[in-house]
This record gives structure tokens, sequence and C-alpha cells, in this order.
């Protein structure tokens, strides 16, 4: 038989309650505050793993330090430093906010600035001597195209230019042609409209 009337709404209830929270994981995937507020905290993540990686942790750096003074400097000194790489972000996408054009060119200048700093691999090195000669054929192949293109440009203009004197001249031909008839017929009908 059927469900009773309290079966129902407990059952309407739960049903509610894991409705409740499917939107709410929904909302939480799609709120623009949200989103900023996880792509944030992975880039946080982010610097604080690569300045790891570069720099080491501070509990590493004071562990190498004799003094006890001198590991407490470095150790307050890497912390500072630390609060200021994880508050960039923040800072950074507070300054931009609005101009990506700017965001887009502090990207590239820090990815600059870092393809500068670090020192060239063995691997690039290799890598750019095995291309080397293929960016040389390519670069030859576009100029050898640029210059076809060009001596193929310059003589369909002549040619466009030796048709258009050609047709001028023609059609200046023509109308000095129809100007002469135009002069002989009205000479020939003031003859005829003047007694003789």
């Amino acid at each position: 038989m059927g469900q009773t009337a309290d079966e129902l709404r407990a059952d309407i209830e739960h049903r509610r309650e894991r409705m409740s929270g499917t939107v709410d994981q929904i909302e939480d995937r799609v709120l623009p505050g949200r989103i900023i507020g996880r792509q944030k905290e992975a880039a946080r993540s982010w610097a604080n793993r690569t300045r790891g990686r570069v720099m080491g942790t501070p509990q590493r750096a004071a562990s190498h330090v004799p003094s006890p003074d001198l590991a407490g400097k470095a150790s307050a000194g890497a912390h500072q430093v630390a609060e200021t790489i994880s508050d960039a972000p923040e800072l950074l996408v507070a300054q931009t906010r609005g101009a990506p054009l700017i965001a887009g060119g502090i990207a590239f200048g820090i990815g600059a600035m870092l393809a500068l700093v670090l020192p060239e691999s063995g691997a690039e090195r290799e890598i750019g001597e095995q291309v080397q000669p293929q960016v040389a054929a390519v670069t030859d192949a576009a100029k050898d195209a640029a210059q076809q293109t060009l001596a193929a440009t310059k003589e369909s203009a002549q040619e466009s230019v030796t048709e258009l004197k050609e047709t001028a001249t023609e059609h200046a031909q023509e109308m000095r042609d129809t100007a002469k008839a135009a002069g002989q017929d009205v000479a020939d009908t003031a003859k005829q409209s003047t007694p003789s």
C-alpha cells in the first residue's frame, strides 16, 4: 500500500536537504566571487610552492644558520618575504582590475624577467642549435615568397599602368574625333542657316 502522510513528509524533507546541498555546491562553483577566491588561493599556493623550490623554506634556511640570533632574523626576513609574495596576487588583482592589457603586460614582464634571470639550460641550447637551420630555412623561404610577391605585384602594376595609358589615349582620340565631328556639324548647320 502507499506511504503515510508522515513518511511522505519525511521523504520530502530528506529530498529538500539533498537538493539544498546540491544547489549550494552548484552555487559555490558558479559564483564569481567564489571562483576568484579559488583562483587567488591557487595562485597563492603556487607562489608558495615556487618560492619554496627556488629559495627553500624558512625552516630549512634557519637550520643551516649557526647563530640563533641570525636564524631568528633570517626566519623573520623570510616570513616577511613570504607575506609580501602571498599578498602579491591580491595586490596585483586589485591594481589591474578592469585593465586586462595592463595585467597581460605585467605577466609578460614577469616572464621576460624570469627568462633573463634564469640561466639557459643545456637542453634549451641543444634545441636552439637543432632548430636554427629550420628557422633559417623558413626565413629564407619567407624572403623568397616576399620577393616573388613583390615582383608579381610590380609586373601587375606596370601592366595596369600601361593598359590605363592606352585606354586614356584611346578615349582622348575618341573625344577629339567626337569634338571635331560636332564642330563640323555645327559649321555645316551654320552654313545652311545663313542666307546665301
